[in-house]
């Protein structure tokens, strides 16, 4: 069988920014939370994985920022998968409002690891059988090394941070959206204070753990976007590169 999670929330002030904006770090929370749910009713959920030894872990995604909702306005998650391959599952996300006006988009890619030997392994059986559901028309797929994953990076911005407890998910390792939240935090007051991002970009290359100390690191690009990497404090090994866009007022 084939299915189409639908989440229905109303916006809280602890989920919005400053300004009164869906704030981005509640929106993929959201968004996971979602996907959580519709794995569920697949049986490829995080306890259906733990059971045998496996892991979930987010390798691509891109999040596309049409309309910001804010505080009070009930809008609705939709996701559901849309391919499955050897090693990877596709997985489109959509947030409308009440009227079903878009909001926001987002495809992602999805790997499964061995707990044991926090390795990827090819996706199980029980995942590969799997149907998307047919009808809706799928994004276009990630590129696995996009461009900015092999231009030269020098950073101009800087932060060191600390793995602590509570970024810490149930595979024992931190938890996608806090990268997202360090990513933001990083950057300078004016982008923060008067910049809408509108698109964000991230490839997932490695594990971190409680008790890491990562930086966290930005440099400016043209047309009002930012290149990031955060590493590994004491090796420099990747652990997140991505890019952002924003629009200024």
């Amino acid at each position: 069988m084939a299915f189409i999670q639908t989440d229905t929330v109303t916006l809280r002030g602890y989920e919005c920014d400053a300004l009164g904006r869906l704030s981005i770090p509640a929106l993929m929370n959201f968004m996971q939370e979602s996907a959580n749910r519709n794995a569920l009713d697949y049986g490829i959920g995080i306890a259906d994985l733990e059971r045998q030894g496996f892991g979930w872990m987010l390798m691509r995604f891109r999040l596309r920022m049409h309309h910001y909702p804010r505080y009070g306005q009930t809008i609705r998650v939709i996701t559901y998968p849309t391919d499955v391959e050897k090693y990877f599952i596709h997985r489109d996300f959509r947030i409308e409002d009440e009227t079903g006006n878009l909001l926001a988009d987002a495809t992602s890619v999805w790997l499964v690891f061995s707990m044991e030997k926090r390795a990827m392994v090819p996706l199980p059986d029980f995942i590969k059988a799997l149907s998307p559901p047919i009808g809706p028309e799928p994004l276009p797929k990630l590129p696995g090394k996009p461009d900015f994953q092999t231009k030269p990076f020098g950073a101009t911005r800087q932060k060191d941070v600390e793995v602590g407890w509570l970024s810490i998910d149930q595979n024992q390792h931190v938890n996608n959206v806090a990268y997202v939240q360090w990513l933001i935090e990083s950057l300078d007051k004016e982008t923060l204070q008067t910049g809408e991002l509108t698109e964000i970009d991230l490839v997932y290359r490695s594990e971190s753990h409680w008790g890491d100390q990562l930086l966290v690191q930005s440099a400016p690009e043209p047309s009002d976007a930012f290149v990031h990497r955060i590493i590994q404090g004491d090796t420099g090994k990747d652990v997140l590169l991505a890019r952002t866009r924003w629009t200024f007022s």
